[in-house]
């Protein structure tokens, strides 16, 4: 029986950070990015073929990870759309990883303070979750949208770590931090077999849009 750890192909294009990563089992051995905008249609098969040659080919590749959201509306699309492309042509199992709980891994490898993790919807609107001091990473916490001005006041004792969107208005409080492709595939090795039962060939992104509709301002 063949028991050596599978390799995974995680992308993230949830936000400006174009990016790709691979492991084998919980070992990263392997990452490329791009951190700029309007890049990720043009640059993302790019990034993958970078990552896998001359070693490697899709074929020994067991699983694709990918970061499902939220974020952006363009860029989450193009990382699904890709995702399936490269998946259901060799019938590989897909695996959607929250992209929040991708933010707070790669933040947590610096820090293990109480903090609101974020990624900008609209304006001053932000998805979040929020976890405490030392607290153990999960596969999910429960998200929410608001204001970041009512979120920073909700929760005053938290660093805010998230993207450069408001890095003016926090300071110091606000720690600038992106979620990446390794770190996906990270996440969906540790937490293969939850994940394994979500794939499916009709996946979308999580937009988290009946959150959305509760806080956008009305005219």
């Amino acid at each position: 029986m063949n028991c050596e750890p599978k390799l995974i192909l995680g992308i993230e294009t949830a936000t400006i950070n174009c990016s790709v990563g691979l492991v084998r089992g919980e070992k990263i051995i392997g990452q490329q990015s791009v951190t700029d905008r309007a890049v990720h249609s043009e640059r993302l098969i790019e990034l993958i073929d970078s990552l896998l040659k001359p070693r490697l080919t899709l074929l020994e590749i067991a699983a694709i990870a990918v970061s499902i959201g939220p974020g952006s509306y363009t860029g989450l699309r193009i990382g699904l759309a890709t995702a399936k492309g490269l998946v259901f042509n060799g019938n590989k199992p897909l695996l959607p990883v929250p992209t929040l709980t991708v933010l707070e891994a790669v933040a947590r490898s610096e820090t293990d303070k109480k903090a609101v993790f974020f990624i900008k919807s609209h304006r001053d609107l932000i998805y979040y979750t929020v976890a405490h001091e030392n607290e153990p990473l999960v596969l999910k916490r429960p998200v929410a949208h608001d204001r970041i001005e009512t979120v920073a006041r909700l929760f005053p004792q938290h660093q805010l770590i998230g993207n450069d969107a408001f890095d003016d208005q926090f300071g110091e409080r606000l720690k600038v931090c992106y979620p990446t492709g390794e770190i996906t595939a990270l996440i969906a090795a540790r937490f293969y077999s939850e994940l394994l039962a979500l794939s499916r060939p009709d996946l979308e992104p999580d937009y988290y849009s009946n959150l959305e509709a509760k806080t956008w301002p009305r005219c």
